[in-house]
């Protein structure tokens, strides 16, 4: 069994589930240049784990439990970071496989996770949020099995389960996005960015001094960015006089009240409340501003 660390470690030798979904363009938090720079070892993983992931891991065997209490399945255990025998940079870390069960004399992959309540219409009727759908096909694909199942408990409270079938067509779209990325990871020619908010936080750590004196000259699609980043910055001081504007009216029309209602019945809350006193600590970070003149 691998500690966490060492499977951190272990994760930059090449491709798992959870980087599937980055690979294919549907993961939120994180972009192909940001998995770039991670795999190749120029940064740690951005995203840092948080207390969400800790809970999730701690109750991930209670996840499993219930499903088999559910379903009257059996779960046995999976290969660790096993590797698929003809792409070895596709490996898939599964803590758990279903035992042959009726309508289906094959074993399948298991995935359980945990979610927000407010993340629950993304399961309902039966879906599975592309995200996850991605990482389970590439399960599937690197246990060469044919189905999988995924649990999740949404708010601590509600179980849901799914069977996935396997889709060869997108497999195909898969691997050959796969294989590209990897190429990529070994030849140290990054992806495109995107602008992804992952992507500055990877930048940051990758940058973090300047070179005193240094000046790069940029390209005439920089100039282009340049102006869209400015006009991004009128419609947000536009939109902020507009918000400001209807907020002190609404304020006035509350007066010294607590609550305003609409006729719906929704509204506003007015109401003092106290903030600590607080002071940041000190830090340093590389700060973007536009100059008239570059020196």
């Amino acid at each position: 069994m691998l500690t966490r660390a060492q499977w951190l470690e272990a994760r930059k030798d090449g491709i798992g589930g959870s980087d599937a979904a980055t690979i294919m363009g549907v993961n939120p938090w994180c972009s192909p240049y940001t998995l770039f720079l991670e795999k190749s070892g120029l940064v740690d993983d951005v995203q840092e784990d948080n207390e969400r992931m800790l809970w999730g891991r701690k109750l991930e065997p209670i996840v499993a439990e219930h499903y088999v209490e559910v379903t009257e399945r059996t779960l046995v255990p999976g290969v660790e970071m096993l590797k698929h025998p003809e792409r070895p940079h596709l490996f898939a870390n599964t803590d758990r496989m279903i035992a042959p069960c009726e309508g289906h004399p094959d074993k399948g992959v298991y995935e359980g996770k945990t979610t927000s309540a407010y993340n629950k219409d993304d399961w309902k009727d039966g879906k599975v949020p592309l995200y996850y759908q991605v990482q389970v096909q590439h399960y599937l694909y690197v246990n060469e099995a044919t189905w999988g199942s995924v649990a999740v408990l949404v708010g601590g409270q509600e179980f849901i389960w799914q069977d996935v079938e396997r889709n060869d067509r997108f497999l195909t779209s898969y691997l050959k996005k796969a294989d590209e990325f990897w190429r990529r990871v070994e030849d140290g020619d990054p992806p495109p960015m995107e602008g992804h908010p992952s992507e500055r936080k990877a930048l940051g750590i990758l940058h973090r001094e300047h070179v005193d004196g240094k000046v790069v000259d940029l390209s005439a699609e920089a100039a282009e960015w340049m102006e869209a980043m400015d006009a991004a910055k009128a419609d947000e001081k536009a939109a902020k006089e507009v918000k400001g504007k209807y907020e002190t009216m609404i304020r006035g029309a509350i007066g010294d009240a607590m609550f305003g209602r609409l006729p719906d019945g929704s509204g506003f809350k007015l109401a003092v409340e106290h903030k600590k006193e607080h002071v940041r600590k000190a830090s340093s970070s590389r700060v973007l501003r536009k100059l008239k003149r570059v020196p």
